[in-house]
Formats: C-alpha cells, sequence, structure tokens
C-alpha cells in the first residue's frame, strides 16, 4: 500500500493539544510543515486513527468548518473563531475516516466566511496553488485542495455549495467530488446553505480517492452502466473559445467510451437565469439564516466580496425565497429526467485555468461570472459532479467535468478515473 507523507502529526494520539487544555484552546501549535500556506494556526488538531483499517496508510486535511470535540472551529474568520464555544462532538465524516484508519493532521484554511470561490483570505492569509503559485488556490475549500496537490496529505475533505471543492480541485490539478445531495453525512459542519451544501473530498491519486470513496459513499444504490454522453452547449459557451477547443479532444475519448455523443443545452431559460434568479436566492437567503445573527452580534470585520454578498443576502424575501425553491425542484427533475437513461454529462468544470494572481478585479469577475454558470448545474439538480485533471492550458490544469444521476457517485467514480491511466 501507499507510504504516509511524511508530516509530522502533533501528539500523535487520539487526544491532542486542544483536547488535554480545554481551558487554553486560544494557545496551540503551528502546524510543523506547511509551506503552502495550507494549515490553520490558531486552531491546530492533530488525531490518529485507528491501526490495520483501509485507510491506515494515509493522512488527511479538513476545512476548518467541522467539528471536532474538544477544540474549535474557525470558519474563515477570527471572530468566527473567537466566538465559538468549544465543539461538543466530532463530525461523522471526519469519525468514519478516523475508524477506518486514517490520520487528521490538521484543519485547512477556507475563504472567510466560505463566502467566495477565489482562495484568497484576508484574515489568514491565502494558501499557494503549487502547480504555480503565482496564480490563485480557489476556494472555498482553498487549504483542503492546495495541501493535497503539494502532497502534504494523501487526502482532505471540504465543503461544496458552488465550487468551493470543484474550483479548487481544478485550479490544483486533483481529483474531487461534489457527491449527491446528502449522500454523505455533513452534520457537525458550519451552517451553510442547507439546501445544497455538501461534504466533498479531494485527492491527488486515482487509488487513494477510490480508497476514500469506498469509506464515505459505500455502494451505490443500484447498479447501473452509462450509455451515452451529452456535451451541454450552453456550459460551452458560457466559456472562452480557447476553453470549449481544449475540450474536443477529451469529448472525443469519452465519448468513444460511451459509442454515443449527444449534444443537448441543459437550461432553457439560459444558465444565467438560474444562477440570478434560483440559485443566488436560494443560497443567499439561507446564508443570511445561518450567518445573520453572528454578522448582527457581532458585527465582524468582512472583507469587500464577502461583506457585497451578504447585504445583498439579507434583503431576500421569504416569498422570493420559496419561489426560487420551487423553481430549483423543477430544474431538479428536468435533470433527472435527462439523466434517467444512463446519460454521462461534461463540462469544463471551471470557466478557465487558475487566474493569476495580477490579473485585473475585471477580469477575476468576469471568470468566476462564468464559472457560475457550469457550476449551478450539480447544486440545483442535486447530482454527482467529478473533476479530473485530464486536461493543461498554459502549463497549469484545466478541470473536466462529468456529472451523471443522483446516487451514481460510486459508478461516476469508476468510470471517470479509468480516464487517468
Amino acid at each position: 500500500m501507499k507510504q504516509k507523507k511524511s508530516i509530522e502529526r502533533g501528539d500523535g494520539d487520539m487526544t491532542n493539544y486542544a483536547m488535554k487544555n480545554l481551558e487554553k484552546l486560544s494557545v496551540s501549535t503551528i502546524p510543523p510543515y506547511d509551506p503552502l500556506q495550507s494549515f490553520v494556526r490558531d486552531n491546530h488538531i492533530a488525531i490518529k486513527g485507528l491501526k490495520g483499517k483501509r485507510l491506515s496508510n494515509y493522512v488527511f486535511g479538513a476545512k476548518d468548518v467541522f467539528k471536532i470535540k474538544g477544540t474549535t472551529w474557525g470558519n474563515g474568520h477570527p471572530d468566527w473563531l473567537r466566538y465559538s464555544q468549544p465543539d461538543d462532538f466530532t463530525a461523522s465524516a471526519i469519525l468514519t475516516l478516523l475508524d477506518a484508519g486514517a490520520d487528521l493532521v490538521g484543519k485547512t484554511i477556507c475563504d472567510e466566511l466560505c463566502y467566495s470561490i477565489s482562495g484568497e483570505n484576508w484574515h489568514y492569509g491565502s494558501p499557494l496553488n503549487p502547480t504555480d503559485t503565482r496564480r490563485l488556490t480557489g476556494g472555498s475549500s482553498s487549504g483542503s485542495c492546495s495541501a493535497t496537490a503539494g502532497g502534504l496529505v494523501d487526502f482532505a475533505i471540504g465543503s461544496d455549495c458552488l465550487g468551493s471543492v470543484r474550483v479548487p480541485a481544478s485550479y490544483n490539478g486533483i481529483i474531487g467530488l461534489r457527491p449527491s445531495y446528502e449522500r454523505i453525512q455533513n452534520d457537525g459542519e458550519a451552517p451553510y446553505c442547507k439546501s445544497m451544501d455538501v461534504l466533498g473530498f479531494v485527492a491527488s491519486e486515482k487509488e487513494v480517492f477510490q480508497d476514500v470513496a469506498s469509506v464515505l459513499l459505500n455502494e451505490d444504490p443500484e447498479k447501473g452502466t452509462f450509455t451515452k454522453l451529452y456535451v451541454v452547449d450552453d456550459a460551452f459557451e458560457a466559456v472562452d473559445s480557447n476553453v470549449q477547443e481544449a475540450f474536443n479532444a477529451v469529448i472525443d475519448k469519452i465519448g468513444t467510451k460511451l459509442g454515443t455523443i449527444e449534444h443537448i443545452k441543459i437550461a432553457e431559460e439560459g444558465l444565467e437565469y438560474w444562477v440570478k434568479e434560483v440559485f443566488q436566492i436560494v443560497q443567499g437567503y439561507e446564508i443570511w439564516e445561518s450567518y445573520g445573527g453572528f454578522v448582527n452580534k457581532y458585527r465582524p470585520r468582512l472583507s469587500p466580496g464577502p461583506k457585497d454578498r451578504l447585504e445583498k443576502a439579507s434583503t431576500i424575501s421569504r416569498e422570493r425565497y420559496l419561489e426560487a425553491k420551487k423553481k430549483k425542484e423543477e430544474f431538479r427533475q428536468r435533470v433527472e429526467h435527462l439523466l434517467s437513461d444512463g446519460a454521462v454529462l461534461i463540462t469544463p468544470t471551471a470557466s478557465s485555468v487558475a487566474p493569476l494572481k495580477s490579473a485585473s478585479l475585471k477580469e477575476i469577475d468576469r471568470l468566476r461570472t462564468q464559472s457560475s454558470h457550469l457550476l449551478c448545474i450539480s447544486p440545483l439538480a442535486d447530482i454527482p459532479q467529478l473533476t479530473l485533471p485530464l486536461l493543461e492550458q498554459d502549463g497549469v490544469p484545466l478541470g473536466v467535468t462529468l456529472m451523471s444521476a443522483k446516487n451514481t457517485d460510486r459508478t461516476l467514480i469508476d468510470f471517470g478515473l479509468q480516464f487517468m491511466d
């Protein structure tokens, strides 16, 4: 089996610094080896998994949004950390991974309140993209993907609503999954968007990814096979022509495996409509339900992006939210019917390779808007989305997305990973 990474693991026991010193939670050790600035420092924790289990040769990181008994979560903001009480239980997914033998080596940095996909954090610094440190890492699961791509961990978990796992996986050239809605338990996760937020995971190597999938996902409810590839034309129309052209060969390769390639449009009203009139309304309303009390009570210092988005979220009426929820269900049913005969969807994961940090705010906002058109499909439809590092452009990774019917996650992984050879 694969050898463990060499990163040190704190106290190395099921007990650790934070658990031993509950009265001193504000004092913690810095992860001993962190050249990519991937790990949190103020609430570091490390726990050994059980020996002799399937994942006993692996180490992993967990986005700093998951409860771990005896410590606190930061959720990308120092005031969230400051006013949080010590966690009273450990998230089910983390317990599952520890019971399967994996060693938790630390919590990873995320975007501020997870309300961004850039990977930048004004308060804690921004993890580096090991494929090209001049470029953005992507977020909000930035630390998890940076640490995995840089070889500091074998795999990592994060959360994903509008691309928080998928975008940094694409930018950093690793395998990532946004699973079917509610397929993986995400209790013990910082409140965010209850209708669409999921726990996702990433790995650099397909064998590791398969092992983690077997532990977190179990088997699909029904065995099935894929019969055709749908090229989602309206998704490709949302990105620049150079990205479209880069996909020609991989579409042919995957389509040849299935035997049939068809071109479709998934959103008759346009993907922009589904982003602005449905996704952003549901997400914004539910995020304000999660964060409004915190913002109003503690008046945290927010950076411009999250601040602007939270202000807009606070104005969404319940009437508009309920109408958007109905439209989301309509979209879900439409996609369920579309995929019912074993079809696989292919799109770019993000609208481009990782943008340079020196790019103008206007250009970064343009690419973010393009990406939102691609990223809204799986959360609105509740379906699994696998991103694979099958392409490169400008010498850095360009992620390829495959999507399939709800709860076909394992089948999708088995199908997609064969193209990693």
